[in-house]
């Protein structure tokens, strides 16, 4: 068949051109138009390349370690085709553009762009993955396949680590990316070993490296060559020899029928391997590696090359969930990939400001006519979660960072497309929109997806992270105080809003109420990232905020047992008086008792609602606080023994007192002891971490309970620590394990405090304290 040009053909067909095609054989020369007319290539960040043909896209996330150079690739990619005006330049990202990401020369947010390449569209999506998980694990739930970019100079990193294990669960198709092969002193066999070590996986390389690595590093040569048709062949470089002998030997241990015709042979034919290892790949057999410099802007053409070559488009990574499908439910068979049950998308990210929100949907799949011309978008769409009917405006945009390229009205929408939409403000990050009546397909074809693990973004869940920070949040005072009162209502109800905003665009936010205090609880992932938080809402919304470390609910207890403590009060000021004496003993209990109350009155000395009326007192009493540091008392029994009462000046108001009375002498004379909460900590870590962790509870005043294997290279570790030391814990884990270390706690129980330097601070700084 006579290869024709795109550009020929665009001017043959017209501009409006959209060809459907069915998938050819691996090898196939083709015709088919993937371009748009009029996706120019003028070096304006405005410009959105657009693709005709789902075949012809590529949804890919950028993932792996902070600062290995994932930002730095995905701007390269827009300047080496002519989508960007501007050189990148170290330190001085185009794609981080957040204040916050300015300043920390960090990702903070998944960011969003598309790439023409060779035809061909990649939507990928720039993630900040260790430093906020949870924005980058919405965008790769939604990708359908991933490169893992890893600095060779900083070796195996944790992120790098959690990014692989991330795609090999949620089924994403990978290549790895060594970046930064210009920088000296350099191991990349080491790497290599490494990374086969920890994770089980021996990376296969797709190039040759040129003239070595370190400061010698001045390009690759590719194994294959992707000609413009989107044909592969093989790179026949003397060069490249002894590689495409490692990825033959390889490919062939993936498949049976290969193998054998390898070992019969001693070879396989070059289109057999290339088509072996694209289906190496889809199967995560084979973990293609890959090798980058963004500052020298070396390998990045030829990574973009391995994606199309080699990572699944839309239509193909929808057929293995289909055909699960179909073998599952006779009714689901038939479907076409990418066009199934009509319009379906889920929201990978959301942006709210004080302008209002703007969903960033991955569309999954689309309705089109027999010709294969897909659908716009649709005005009525309906919400898989909430099951909510939403109304879809004209306007929508396309991503280029921060550049938001309108997109034009009744334009096709393709399987694979990222589009962004605004003022759909009930919908959230993770959810699925379709059309009506395709909610009872969807919602089967996603049941049918988890049962079988046939996972795709559609039937992805969310992972829910464990935030493992909790501070207070307040208004500064007009006089530099801090608290919550005497503020207006309408401060107060502008920063909830701001903060409740914030949490729809991060997941790993949450808001809610102390139910003691009544005060404003912030939960998240470090203090870096509350400090953080408070930047946006000053940033956003012009309100200044103070956090502080929630406040630890300490307690008290007697030390040893008092017997006989008389409570009395009696006041005569004419006419009726008040009278009532009580006594009583008190013991202290088992830890975790709480508080008992127990009458031992006989004879009717004190009759019965007076005796409710001293308990009452007891109780408040107790609550009230000890005489150490003003804090509840707990586990201790109050045995009311005796007392005495007046047929006329007797009430309930002078027994409570008397009661009030008679703890308030017995815990003086008793005295008090510190009990702390202790919280039930389960840490997640690799397994080269454990020192790390055991050294982090031993500072901190726990202790470990014990640790188990929960995969590769993954433990959990069990410790008991003080309540008051998890911010401390929390922020020394997320910088000895670079962001990928969590845990979960849950309160244990209450535990003595020993140490006295520990006991005289926690007096000191105590707000309840009796002077």
């Amino acid at each position: 068949m006579r290869v024709v040009s795109a550009t020929l053909l665009l001017l043959l067909v017209g501009e409006g051109a959209a060809f459907f095609v069915t998938r050819p054989a691996f090898g196939q020369v083709e015709t088919k138009v993937c371009m748009a007319a009029g996706a120019d290539v003028e070096r304006v960040v405005k410009t959105s390349p657009s693709a005709v043909d789902p075949l012809c896209i590529r949804n890919v996330a950028l993932v792996g370690h902070s600062h290995s150079g994932k930002t730095s690739l995905g701007e390269w990619m827009l300047y080496d085709e002519k989508v960007l005006t501007k050189q990148p330049l170290a330190g001085q990202s185009l794609l981080d553009s957040d204040p916050a990401e300015s300043s920390r020369h960090s990702s903070v947010f998944s960011h969003f762009f598309r790439v023409p390449h060779n035809d061909h569209l990649l939507e990928i999506a720039d993630t900040p993955w260790t430093d906020y998980q949870s924005d980058a694990n919405s965008a790769l739930d939604g990708s359908d396949a991933a490169v893992i970019v890893a600095s060779v100079c900083d070796g195996l990193k944790p992120g790098t680590i959690t990014s692989f294990q991330e795609c090999q669960k949620k089924k994403i198709k990978s290549i790895l990316c060594l970046s930064k092969m210009d920088r000296e002193f350099i191991d990349v066999d080491n790497f290599m070993d490494e990374f086969e070590a920890t994770l089980g996986v021996k990376p296969v390389p797709l190039q040759v490296r040129v003239h070595g690595e370190g400061g010698k590093f001045e390009g690759v040569r590719p194994l294959f060559h992707l000609k413009s048709n989107g044909d592969i062949t093989q790179n026949d470089d003397p060069a490249t020899e002894e590689a495409w002998m490692n990825l033959e030997e390889a490919v062939a241990m993936t498949d049976d029928d290969l193998l054998m015709e390898y070992l019969d042979d001693g070879a396989l034919p070059p289109n057999k391997v290339l088509l072996g290892l694209k289906t190496a790949i889809r199967n995560q057999k084979i973990l293609p590696a890959v090798y980058a410099s963004s500052e020298q802007n070396v390998g990045v053409v030829e990574l973009m090359d391995s994606i199309v070559a080699f990572l699944p488009d839309p239509v193909e990574a929808r057929e293995d969930a289909l055909t699960a499908a179909c073998e599952s439910e006779e009714g689901m068979c038939g479907m076409k990939p990418g066009v199934e049950a009509g319009f379906a998308a889920r929201v990978v990210h959301t942006v709210v400001d004080s302008f209002g929100s703007l969903s960033i949907l991955r569309v999954i799949s689309n309705s089109c006519d027999e010709g294969g011309n897909f659908d716009s978008i649709p005005h009525n769409i309906v919400n898989m979660r909430t099951r909510e009917e939403l109304k879809v405006g004209l306007t929508a945009f396309t991503l280029q960072g921060k550049e938001r390229v309108p997109f034009p009205t009744g334009a096709k929408v393709l399987p694979g497309n990222v589009i962004a939409i605004p003022k759909l403000d009930s919908v959230q990050t993770n959810d699925i929109l379709t059309v009506k009546e395709a909610v009872s397909e969807e919602a089967a074809e996603i049941q049918i997806e988890e049962a079988t693990q046939v996972l795709t973004p559609l039937s992805r869940r969310a992972a829910e992270l464990p935030l493992m920070y909790t501070a207070l949040v307040s208004l500064p005072e007009a006089d530099g105080k801090k608290g919550g009162r005497g503020k207006t209502n309408s401060g107060s109800d502008k920063l909830i809003s701001a903060l409740q905003a914030i949490s729809r665009e991060d997941l790993a936010v949450k808001v809610d109420t102390d139910t003691v205090k009544g005060s404003l609880l912030l939960h998240c992932m470090s203090g870096d990232h509350a400090q953080l938080i408070a930047t946006r809402v000053k940033d956003r919304y012009g309100i200044d905020i103070e956090m502080s470390a929630k406040p630890v609910q300490y307690k008290e207890t007697i030390s040893k047992a008092v017997l006989n403590i008389e409570g009395r009060h009696k006041k005569q000021s004419g006419g009726s008086g008040q009278f009532g004496v009580c006594v009583i003993n008190m013991e202290p209990l088992e830890e975790g008792s709480g508080v008992e109350f127990v009458s031992q009155i006989k004879g009717g000395v004190i009759s019965k609602p007076f005796i409710t009326s001293v308990e009452k007192g007891v109780r408040e009493q107790l609550e009230m606080g000890g005489p150490l540091a003003g804090y509840p008392v707990t586990d201790v029994r109050v045995v009311l023994t005796d007392g005495k009462m007046h047929s006329v000046d007797s009430n309930d108001f002078a027994f409570t007192s008397a009661g009030k009375l008679s703890v308030k002498a017995a815990l003086s004379k008793a005295g008090t002891r510190l009990l702390q909460p202790m919280e039930d900590v389960h840490f997640q870590v690799s397994e080269k971490l454990v020192g790390e962790i055991t050294s982090i509870v031993s500072r901190n005043d726990g202790y470990v309970m014990g640790s188990e294997s929960t995969g590769l290279d993954s433990v959990e570790i069990e410790a008991i620590l003080p309540s008051a030391s998890i911010p401390a814990v929390s922020d020394a884990l997320r910088t000895k394990t670079a962001g990928s270390g969590t845990f979960v706690n849950l309160f244990a129980h209450y535990q003595a405090v020993s140490d006295e330097q520990t006991i005289q601070r926690i007096v000191d700084e105590s707000p309840h304290r009796h002077e």
